[in-house]
């Protein structure tokens, strides 16, 4: 095509001083050759990732910028011709080619046979696949992700939870080094006292734990101590929930928090507030500071009483505590409930259970 360009840029140039009749011809020739050129020009990327890969207009834009060199829908056919046969349903397919539009450039039998194989073998069914690939559609031509895959569903147990993962952490989850960085880090965790089902369970909270390095790592199993958990035993829950807490806070944000519930309840009360229940540092300031001040100016609870039962500052001052505080008020007035009750008791219960113990039978 560029060849021809040059000829007609050429053949232009000698006819600015050719005869009428020679740049008619000129022109008859011209019309011609971009007849001739018209339909190799048919494919075009953005317009057939709308009509036959039923992508978004907007998407179809974004995602023809990497297939640009493409000139003919022979490969991408092939390519949705072979994911349809191998059970990925249309819509999956439609939200892998937009999320990684070089899917399309595939080669069906070097690179997609080969993989989706693999992933049969795995013992993952059709339905699985199909909504792998919609997640992570690298996957099928990236065939370390695969064995970073089969790793995660060994440390996991099951392919279920590993999706549950990857549902949160998309392909990053499947990036990392496994070798080199994962276990590594289990390897440490292990040593603080966790065992492998641990690591795994904090593999589905926080990612992070496996996958920063290792001296992060040590941070991070340094703050959740400074908690209040130094002496309780590393596999317990309350260990683990403090690493979980402190994976998702910068070491500012812990500081900020914890000293706000020292002012608010007192430098005793608020060590034990954190140490029962470290996940109240991932809270707002403002929540915090609201409902510390509600609860004890409004409802009259001392500080060590709110320490103590400290996920009563986890429940909602509207949905919650408010109305349920109210009934309990009128039911005392009429005498119809212990003037002593135990507020947390009322607060903490479901609500099915609430309504059927305090309005269904006064």
């Amino acid at each position: 095509m560029l060849r021809l360009q040059n000829r007609l840029i050429y053949a232009l140039r000698a006819a600015s001083h050719a005869p009428a009749s020679t740049l008619h011809l000129f022109h008859l020739s011209n019309a011609a050759a971009t007849a001739t050129a018209a339909p190799s020009a048919q494919f075009v990327v953005e317009d057939y990732l709308v009509a036959s890969c039923g992508l978004a207009p907007a998407q179809a834009c974004r995602a023809s910028k990497y297939l640009r060199h493409l000139k003919s829908p022979a490969n991408p056919d092939a390519v949705r011709a072979f994911l349809a046969d191998a059970g990925i349903a249309e819509a999956d397919i439609a939200s892998a080619i937009a999320s990684d539009p070089r899917l399309l450039c595939s080669k069906v039998d070097k690179t997609l046979a080969p993989r989706v194989a693999q992933l049969r073998d795995m013992g993952l069914s059709p339905t699985q696949i199909s909504r792998l690939v919609a997640m992570i559609a690298g996957i099928l031509y990236n065939p370390s992700k695969i064995t970073r895959l089969e790793f995660y569903i060994s440390l996991l147990g099951s392919y279920a939870r590993v999706e549950t993962a990857l549902k949160r952490y998309g392909w990053f989850l499947l990036s990392q080094d496994i070798e080199n960085v994962v276990k590594p880090n289990m390897a440490f965790l292990q040593q603080c006292g966790l065992s492998q089902d641990d690591t795994a369970g904090l593999c589905l909270r926080t990612y992070h734990l496996l996958t920063s390095n290792l001296e992060h790592v040590k941070t991070m199993v340094a703050r959740a101590e400074k908690l209040g958990v130094r002496g309780v035993r590393p596999s317990s829950g309350m260990f683990k929930k403090a690493l979980i807490a402190v994976c998702s806070l910068t070491a500012e944000n812990v500081i900020a928090r914890t000293e706000l519930l020292e002012r608010a309840l007192g430098y005793a009360e608020a060590k034990i507030a954190v140490s029962k229940l470290p996940s109240i540092l991932t809270m707002s300031e403002v929540k915090l500071a609201h409902r510390v001040e509600f609860l004890t100016t409004e409802f009259s609870l001392e500080p060590l009483y709110i320490a103590h039962r400290p996920a009563i500052l986890t429940y909602s001052l509207e949905r919650r505590l408010i109305p349920r505080y109210f009934v309990i008020h009128v039911l005392k007035a009429k005498g119809l409930v212990k003037r002593d009750i135990d507020l947390f008791g009322v607060f903490s219960q479901s609500h099915e259970k609430f309504v059927h113990k305090y309005l269904h039978h006064q």
